[in-house]
């Protein structure tokens, strides 16, 4: 047993260490704090200060009387209404997003004691007591606005609007899941659950509300440290203010497949000095997190976008697109990838003229993705910038892959990572798919596009929508145009020989098709191997951004179904301007003298026999009849077949396999065989 001498020595020996320990950590965080500007004092570096006070630690704490009694509080609190963060991606998560900060005890009331100078409401100098006498009126300070309180113009002013800044109040819960109908998706968040010790320490720190639990709420004092030395106050160090906040953004967010994506290795370089000046660092790699976001006042809500929307994707941390690597206007000066001057071309995709319209998950709801109230095209519908790879489908200088097999129709690098939408039954001949399959990572490229060119958001039964697009088209559903079961279509979604609508032969021969394309009926295509911008194979970035030809046709012919001129494109004036011929020799090669398209009498506008949307088809061979209705029916009088079987061969067709209206050869709609 210890003796009594012995327990006196050892708790006054502990008191000592105690005691040593608190002047050591005073000692440290009063010499720490002297150099920043949390030092309200006159000896302060900053510009906010106190006139003649030489005190530091009272403007905010006071040892004994102190209200509340934590965390030994001497300034008087605010009172503000906030205007909480919130998303549409927290309320479809069922996230337990605050819609108020509380008051002491409640959850949030760390953060309102921030918020007393930071929302500009309360006088900085507006502490209780000082050196044992109550105040009566708050501190005179330099620097400060109206009534003593932080000035809008302060780069910390936050007000009382937390809209645009990360949510605090907010509980942390790595547990929470989405379903996509497709296996589940995490929230993308990770950490531990908080130890019942919440002292002062290192690293972030999350807080329990006074009932005990032990789930932790983000505060303020979660990421920054009010005491540090440091840019911004982060509780973590670093060689530089950009990495600091990285590495603060990694202890929480979890982003699956961001190592190696293109925004996390790329290593090209802002030209805006008020970059490095900001983060100390000017590389893209470096920068990581913050060249999309930023963690207070940024313009984008929600999300924390530094700009509004798309304008993020122009100019990153830049002030400007010129000086950006990003996909601005100056993207090609910085060695990036100029996307801004695409959209804006006289077809594409409607990304910067629609505000407000896009939430992030709008594929788990179709109402989101309603083409009456809430028609948008913006970036992240088909980007996820944290997965991203470096690429596209297609090698430097071609504007389609050079190599094509059953699955070149799995997504690109480029679209890694983005939801999509399935078909999950594609119903019979010519119907349209109502049914789907929500997914959280498209597999597909047509998954991508079929969010918005299908059932799925246009809604329409008979799949021809009210909608027209620039090109003066009108908007149909691919879902219904690519169904597995049609006769024919282009093989977006499945390779010819699979198609399952289809009657023997299904594909083309190889000498009726131009390279890569020669491995007929066992390859699959992109939608972007014929959408996309003017010059593929030399500056545009590939993909259907934005172009100055209808359509956004792509490739060496990019008109359809008319020349430059207007005039419908027919055999004798078919040229390597017509878009078909990008794939389709046409004339045939080697002994092909005698085809249905060069010989005699076939010297007809193409869209006499072909539908002019040319996805897909009720009946082989992408023909349609005169009995079919526009669109697919050019100007609704433009089809004259009325009767068509397929045949054996490109060389085995008889008159008797067509009839058309005219009478040209065969009983108008009188065949045996004849597909309805």
């Amino acid at each position: 047993m210890i003796g009594t001498s012995a327990k006196i020595k050892f708790r006054y020996l502990t008191l000592v260490l105690i005691l040593a320990s608190i002047l050591v950590f005073t000692g440290l965080s009063y010499a720490l704090l002297r150099n920043t500007r949390h030092n309200l004092s006159a000896s302060g570096l900053g510009k906010v200060k106190a006139v003649s006070e030489s005190m530091m630690c009272e403007f905010c704490h006071l040892p004994h009387n102190a209200n509340p009694a934590v965390p030994l509080w001497n300034s008087q609190t605010s009172d503000a209404a906030y205007t909480m963060y919130k998303s549409e991606y927290l309320q479809r998560a069922g996230y337990e997003a605050p819609t108020a900060l509380g008051k002491f005890p409640d959850v949030g009331y760390r953060s309102r004691f921030c918020l007393s100078c930071h929302d500009g409401t309360v006088a900085i100098g507006g502490t209780y007591v000082l050196k044992g006498t109550k105040l009566a009126a708050p501190k005179k300070i330099l620097g400060a606005g109206a009534e003593g309180r932080l000035p809008a113009s302060s780069g910390s002013y936050l007000g009382v609007d937390l809209s645009n800044d990360h949510p605090v109040g907010i509980k942390y819960d790595a547990g929470i899941s989405i379903h996509f109908g497709k296996g589940i998706r995490s929230m993308e968040l990770k950490m531990p659950a908080p130890s019942a010790d919440l002292k002062p320490q290192k690293g972030v720190k999350l807080y329990p509300p006074q009932s005990g639990s032990i789930q932790g709420y983000v505060e303020c004092t979660s990421c920054h440290d009010p005491h540090t030395e440091n840019k911004k106050f982060i509780v973590l160090s670093a060689a530089n203010h950009a990495t600091a906040v990285n590495r603060l953004c990694d202890q929480c967010h979890a982003k699956t497949e961001w190592n190696g994506s293109a925004h996390q290795a790329s290593a090209r370089v802002y030209k805006d000095p008020g970059v490095v000046k900001d983060y100390g660092a000017n590389m893209v790699n470096n920068l990581l997190c913050m060249n999309c976001h930023k963690s207070h006042n940024g313009f984008g809500r929600p999300y924390l976008l530094r700009k509004v929307e798309e304008n993020t994707c122009f100019d990153g941390a830049a002030g400007s697109s010129n000086t950006a690597p990003c996909h601005g206007n100056g993207a090609g000066v910085s060695g990036g990838k100029e996307i801004e001057n695409l959209i804006k071309r006289a077809y594409g995709h409607p990304a910067t003229t629609v505000a407000g319209a896009h939430t992030d998950l709008d594929v788990l709801s179709p109402l989101y993705l309603d083409w009456n109230t809430k028609r948008h095209a913006e970036c992240v519908d088909c980007h996820n910038p944290h997965k991203a790879g470096i690429g596209s489908h297609s090698s430097a200088n071609q504007w389609y892959p050079n190599v094509v097999t059953a699955v070149t129709n799995n997504v690109s690098n480029a679209l890694k990572g983005v939801t999509g939408v399935e078909p999950s039954s594609w119903g019979s001949l010519w119907s349209v798919p109502t049914a789907f399959l929500t997914i959280e990572s498209a597999s597909k490229e047509y998954q991508i596009c079929f969010k918005c060119h299908s059932y799925y958001s246009l809604q329409d039964a008979d799949g021809i929508s009210v909608f027209i697009t620039a090109s003066g088209a009108t908007i149909t559903d691919q879902s219904k145009e690519f169904n597995v079961n049609n006769k024919s279509a282009h093989p977006a979604v499945k390779s010819l020989n699979d198609q399952s609508g289809s009657r023997f032969p299904k594909a083309l021969t190889p000498s009726q098709l131009t390279a890569p394309w020669t491995t007929a009926g066992n390859q699959t295509m992109y939608c972007s191997d014929c959408h996309g911008a003017d010059n593929e194979a030399a500056t545009d970035p590939k993909g259907p951004h934005g172009s100055s030809y209808k359509y956004m046709l792509k490739g060496r012919g990019k008109h359809w179904p008319a020349n430059a001129g207007g005039t419908l494109w027919k055999w004798s004036n078919k040229n390597t301007d017509l878009f078909c011929m990008n794939c389709h020799p046409l004339a045939g090669r080697g002994n092909d003298t005698f085809t249905l398209h060069n010989s005699r009498g076939h010297d007809v506008p193409c869209v006499n026999c072909h539908v002019v949307i040319p996805h897909g088809s009720k009946r082989s061979r992408l023909i349609g009849y005169a009995s079919d209705t526009q669109p697919y029916n050019y100007g609704g009088n433009s089809l004259k077949v009325t009767g068509f079987r397929k045949a054996q061969g490109p060389f085995a067709y008889l008159k008797s396999d067509c009839s058309t209206a005219a009478g040209c050869h065969g009983t108008p709609g009188i065949g045996m065989g004849f597909e309805p």
